[in-house]
């Protein structure tokens, strides 16, 4: 099942297909976010002082979020040149643990967290992901969710551009929105 969404996704960002396409029948919310995320991480560049060639790209997620199994699925897959790693971080991490991160998935029971997290990764170049709209709302670079089954992301280029991180324009032309 997992196989078939990553091909379904990636088959809808090169086509430059509709952003908000219907779920495939019978697709599984946990994996199409998962393999939504990859797809993100496909599309993004991050600068080679931060994610050197063939070095791993670490995805990291907090103990409890909805989506960590679903993304366990992820682990030692390539993209780019690139194994996955997928990292649970401790309920409060260092800064250093952080910026250790080269996408950070988030959804709504890291609110509270959140303004820490955003302080904290300011200087860094890791893609904040979120599966919730109010921190999607308030400063993370990507925030996506599933509503009536159509797949549907915003993009905040601001923090994108801060964090030194290059967006595709084949997932730009995807989001709803870009700002």
């Amino acid at each position: 099942m997992m196989q078939r969404l990553f091909a379904f996704l990636t088959l809808l960002l090169l086509a430059g297909g509709y952003a908000r396409a219907q779920l495939p029948a019978g697709a599984d919310e946990a994996e199409l976010k998962a393999a939504i995320l990859f797809n993100f991480a496909m599309f993004t560049e991050w600068p080679t002082d931060t994610l050197p060639a063939s070095a791993p790209l670490r995805l990291c997620v907090f103990q409890g979020n909805a989506l960590l199994t679903a993304l366990s699925g992820l682990q030692e897959k390539h993209v780019n040149g690139h194994r996955l790693v997928v990292r649970t971080l401790p309920a409060s991490p260092g800064a250093s643990q952080l910026a250790a991160c080269h996408l950070l998935v988030l959804d709504a029971q890291d609110r509270e967290r959140w303004p820490q997290l955003k302080h904290e990764l300011a200087n860094s170049s890791v893609l904040t992901v979120a599966d919730d709209r109010t921190i999607g709302a308030n400063g993370a670079m990507i925030s996506f969710g599933i509503d009536n089954r159509r797949v549907g992301f915003d993009v905040d280029l601001v923090p994108v551009r801060m964090a030194r991180l290059s967006l595709s324009s084949k997932l730009l032309r995807l989001a709803r929105s870009v700002q």
